[in-house]
């Protein structure tokens, strides 16, 4: 009985002797963990050696404890170790895919610039090329905001003549038919108007002039076809308004010759014989080959 006591007590203190260990060692990895290393860590209480010397369980327990620690340092320390977020790799990947007209892929990468790399979230490169991304993939609509937003934040920009060009374009490629509203038309025109006139010297110059004269031909070729519909139902007075809208907002077009006919025949046909043989003649002067056409109608006024 006396033995059987006498082993149940030895039992029970080394089990107590193990859980003692235990929360010893969990504190020793708190401390590791926080950083509070050393000799003897901040809030850790060194264990006493004598128990450890006089009790076989608890130095093999310890033993097997501390094992396990050291495996799960290394672990802990893994899992916290980050590599830092590079901008400039995030770049060059980014201008990767746009060469590769990976449109999508190279917004990411530079909106991840913006987000990972605040000092950066304005920065005048990152802001084109997420603009270039949108043009890119025929988002015009979305280009023009983020082309906008550059000349706002950095309009004395080196790149500011591209971004207005840019600006430009994207009403230009949404051009419509001649039998659409020309609102587009007209916004493209303006915004080529503006290049030309605040970057004179612009490498983009030349070629939003002659965009530009596009658009007026476009614009004029409109007001021609509703001055015909006008035309065909009779409607001449509105028209004579049309057509000398047209040759007024847009001399020397491609349209010029046409217009000119319909606004001598309308002219004639409200009885302004004067108005129409002037505008007859011009068109002869001016288009020659036009005499065949035309050239019975003057006869027939003059003799008026």
């Amino acid at each position: 009985m006396n033995a059987l006591f006498r082993k149940t007590v030895l039992d029970k203190q080394a089990l107590s002797h193990y859980y003692l260990v235990r929360a010893e060692v969990v504190e020793l990895v708190d401390a590791l963990r926080s950083g509070r290393s050393g000799s003897n860590p901040v809030g850790v209480q060194i264990p006493p050696s004598a128990p450890l010397k006089t009790d076989p369980f608890r130095t093999i327990m310890t033993k097997i404890l501390l094992i396990g620690l050291l495996c799960v340092i290394p672990l802990a320390g893994c899992a916290e170790k980050h590599h830092p977020f590079d901008p400039v790799a995030a770049f060059k990947e980014a201008e990767d895919h746009m060469k590769d007209e990976k449109f999508l892929e190279a917004r990411k990468k530079y909106q991840e610039i913006q987000e990972k790399s605040p000092d950066r979230s304005y920065d005048a490169n990152i802001m084109l090329r997420i603009a270039d991304t949108y043009f890119g993939g025929e988002n015009y609509d979305e280009a023009l905001v983020e082309y906008r937003a550059f000349l706002k934040f950095h309009p004395v920009n080196k790149n500011a003549a591209y971004a207005q060009y840019q600006i430009a374009m994207c009403s230009f490629k949404q051009l419509p038919t001649i039998d659409r509203d020309p609102a587009i038309t007209r916004m493209a025109l303006r915004e080529f108007e503006t290049l030309i006139k605040k970057y004179p010297k612009s490498r983009y110059g030349r070629r939003a002039k002659k965009n530009a004269a596009i658009c007026r031909d476009v614009l004029a070729q409109y007001e021609l076809y509703v001055a015909r519909f006008y035309f065909k139902k009779a409607a001449y007075g509105a028209a004579i308004g049309r057509l000398e809208k047209l040759l007024r907002d847009f001399p020397a077009s491609m349209v010029e010759k046409d217009a000119l006919y319909y606004s001598g025949l309308a002219y004639r046909e409200v009885g302004e014989d004067g108005e129409a043989l002037r505008v007859f003649t011009k068109l002869v002067k001016k288009y020659p080959s036009a005499e065949e056409t035309v050239g019975p109608i003057i006869k027939e006024l003059r003799q008026k």
